[in-house]
């Protein structure tokens, strides 16, 4: 019988009840185990399968759970290689990803009560002391207090048993207070911070014997610092090429996953299906000596989901649970001076690669950097390693999805700070006499419309790369068309190639180049007109172009204020 494909669940022991395919990640669980470190910090960006994998740990070492191996693990690699510490755990899990920011105090209590929940249910979940004494002990204020007094009751009941402590979401209410809190997220991670204090309990916990693993997940390193300068016993895996593949999914994982869940997987064209899901999912790499980029499983499964129904490409081929970050960009960027953060931006926009250091660790009393910022994106899952040479770091955007994330970034910033509206409904008509007229007249149009709500402060230093803005920023408010901006063919980079999204019914598809002419370069107008002619003509040489039914080819000239210039090259 097939598996079901899982509506993504993070609860192990839920996805193999309700029989869900599980993309095989125990190999792990002993490569982990063998590491000379047995205190780890990994990070990676949201819906990226943190959770789930700390669900594993919890069902393979959970004492509790030693009646259950079998039906747990019986098909995957663990089943078959088992450590010699399975089921040998009492496990103590906290997840923070609900902290409340939203006020100074109620962070900390907030954080206290989440504390308070979890060691309530570690102290019942395993009998551990009588009704009265844990309500007794739990009494206590502060969270470090609480945890002191929990692990006192451990030592009292259970001597000789040990603790793997699990913390899923560690810097979730950090990164927020980071983004716009500085001074409260120094205070609380500082040396006489609360969140310190209870770290390094955790610390005199390990000291004692009482806590033997610690395995805590994130996002980002921006708590870690402070963190280990107290807790200075566990190391980051996040950038180990061994543990790379511990959350994605790759192409081979994804091929088992669809044979194992589709009804009849015979008519897919597993080439076609791939060189799409490339574009639209694939790229992330978190090591520099990593072989493979990984497929964020969130937007892999919301897909399969879909597509398994009719075998057809749905319309909405995001996933609004990774999709929403656009102010996430905002948050990391403009906590930069003005002049450095329009510089990341327009580096990031117009070349879709950025280079510099990976920041590994931040201080709160340092100054925010550029690096930094360029950093926090990479974690985030807004940029992937692409290269790494010679010490420094080549950024660039992974893929489609996130490609629309900055593109919903950018159309917002224009519209709020030029009072327009670029959104499909104000653009349906663009769109439609492209589908189906094949002609951009339009689009022209409403390009002019923005120019001619620019200052002439505006034009000062207004480029191409502001014209592409524009273009993209009206362009990616529909789905119609797939936007491959400077795309490298064999005879050439185009500016931008709109390909037909398959989920729609478009005719036409569209090959642009586009031109800026500044007022002192008018002269050269032919002369520009001439080579733009030219370079579009040179591109529809190529095997990648010709291939293409229904291609129109178009050059646009926009000048200052002026009517853009529309020119059909065939």
């Amino acid at each position: 019988m097939n598996k079901k494909i899982t509506s993504g669940s993070s609860n192990f022991l839920s996805l193999i009840e309700n029989n869900e395919y599980y993309v095989d990640k125990t190999r792990f669980i002993g490569e982990l185990e063998n590491l000379n470190y047995k205190f780890v910090f990994f990070l990676r960006p949201r819906r990226f399968g943190k959770s789930l994998f700390l669900s594993l740990l919890e069902y393979y070492y959970d004492v509790k759970h030693y009646d259950k191996f079998d039906l747990l693990f019986r098909e995957y690699y663990i089943g078959s290689n088992p450590t010699v510490l399975k089921n040998s755990y009492f496990i103590l899990k906290f997840n923070f990803s609900g902290i409340s920011t939203d006020e100074n105090h109620g962070v900390k209590e907030s954080f206290d009560n989440s504390v308070r929940a979890s060691l309530r249910d570690f102290l019942y979940g395993y009998s551990i002391a009588s009704e009265n004494e844990i309500e007794e002990n739990l009494k206590t204020r502060g969270s470090a207090d609480i945890l002191r007094n929990c692990l006192s009751l451990f030592r009292k009941y259970k001597s000789g048993s040990k603790i793997y402590v699990l913390i899923d979401e560690y810097d979730h209410f950090t990164n927020e207070l980071f983004s716009f809190d500085r001074r409260h997220f120094r205070d609380i991670v500082s040396q006489n911070g609360w969140i310190r204090k209870f770290y390094e309990v955790i610390k005199i916990g390990i000291g004692e014997g009482l806590i033997d693993r610690f395995f805590a997940t994130g996002v980002t390193p921006v708590t870690l610092d402070d963190l280990t300068s107290g807790f200075n016993i566990a190391t980051n895996l996040t950038t180990d090429e061994y543990f790379h593949e511990i959350c994605g999914f790759d192409e081979t994982e994804i091929s088992d996953f669809i044979k194992s869940t589709f009804t009849d997987s015979s008519e897919i064209d597993f080439n076609i299906l791939f060189k799409d899901l490339r574009s639209w999912y694939n790229g992330s790499k978190f090591s520099p000596d990593a072989s493979k980029k990984l497929y964020n499983p969130q937007l892999i499964i919301s897909f399969l989901n879909k597509y398994s129904r009719n075998l057809k490409y749905p319309r909405e081929m995001n996933d609004y649970n990774v999709t929403s970050d656009r102010k996430k960009i905002s948050l990391l960027i403009d906590s930069l001076p003005s002049e450095t953060a329009d510089s990341v931006l327009d580096e990031i926009f117009t070349k879709e690669v950025i280079e510099g250091g990976l920041t590994m660790q931040f201080s709160p009393d340092a100054a925010y950097t550029r690096q930094d910022a360029v950093s926090l994106l990479f974690y985030n899952g807004l940029l992937t390693i692409e290269d790494f040479t010679a010490g420094v770091f080549r950024f660039s955007i992974p893929n489609y999805v996130i490609k629309n994330i900055y593109w919903d970034f950018f159309r917002n910033r224009y519209e709020s700070e030029n009072n327009l509206s670029l959104s499909s409904g104000e653009t349906a008509e663009i769109f439609r006499e492209m589908a189906f007229d094949g002609y951009i007249r339009k689009l022209v149009q409403k390009v002019e419309e923005v120019m001619k709500n620019l200052s002439n402060n505006d034009f000062r230093n207004f480029s191409e790369s502001n014209l592409k803005m524009i273009l993209i920023s009206i362009l990616s408010a529909n789905p119609v068309y797939q936007i491959k901006s400077e795309l490298e063919i064999s005879t050439g980079r185009v500016d931008l190639l709109l390909k037909r999204n398959k989920a729609y019914e478009a005719v036409f598809q569209y090959l642009v180049e586009f031109k800026f002419i500044k007022v002192k370069d008018e002269v050269r107008f032919e002369k520009i007109k001439e080579e733009g002619i030219l370079q579009l003509k040179r591109y529809l040489e190529s095997d990648d172009i010709r291939s293409m039914d229904n291609l129109r080819s178009f050059l646009i000239i926009f000048h200052n204020k002026i009517e853009g210039e529309i020119i059909e090259v065939r």
